[in-house]
């Protein structure tokens, strides 16, 4: 009786052995983006950037940060990087240890020259943008917050995939914590987003 009872496991065990999907036994993604995140990827190299490389968690070290989400041939982008350069020229920013960054959206529809044409020549008086640029690939990882375990999301995706431009507030523990997806420049949004922490 035991016997038959053990070869009727067997056959179930074999029959019933497709019915888990791998991915299901393997994929250690969570379902969404943790919440405290970091990445780091390439910049456009310039004086300006502060080195070849952005490292968010390294940045939040001295304060928070508001990314606005970049495309070359974005109007909108053009519009709010006019804006936040006239309100650090205005001292807007003064008070604040946040810092801005400008990160391009579109790495696998513009290359790296339309998107220093655009924001890194200094002539281009409209979008000339004077702090960092930072240049991810489509695949660029996020990393959790204080550690270097992959999240399993490349940085795009982990934000949102946010369209252009969109402003985003990061507190100084990785944590998006104010979005603002306003297609032309606000001086109320921006505003908000600058004293979010006052």
């Amino acid at each position: 009786m035991l016997h038959k009872h053990a070869v009727i496991a067997c056959v179930c065990l074999c029959i019933l052995s497709g019915c888990i999907a791998p991915e299901s036994l393997n994929d250690e993604r969570a379902s969404t983006p943790p919440i405290h995140m970091s990445f780091e990827a390439p910049t456009l190299d310039r004086i300006e950037d502060g080195g070849a490389t952005f490292n968010l968690q390294e940045r939040l070290a001295e304060g928070p940060v508001l990314m606005l989400w970049i495309g070359a041939s974005c109007s909108g982008c053009h519009d709010w990087t006019k804006l936040i350069k006239t309100a650090v020229d205005e001292g807007a920013f003064n008070n604040s240890t946040m810092s801005v960054v400008s990160v391009h959206r579109w790495a696998q529809y513009e290359s790296l020259e339309d998107v220093h044409e655009t924001f890194a020549v200094d002539s281009n008086e409209t979008h000339y943008t004077p702090w960092t640029v930072v240049t991810p690939s489509t695949t660029t990882p996020t990393f959790e917050f204080g550690t270097d375990d992959d999240t399993g999301y490349p940085v795009y995706e982990a934000y949102g995939n946010p369209g252009t431009p969109t402003l985003q507030v990061i507190d100084q523990a990785g944590a998006l914590v104010w979005q603002s997806k306003t297609y032309w420049a606000n001086e109320t949004l921006l505003g908000e987003a600058i004293s979010f922490f006052d």
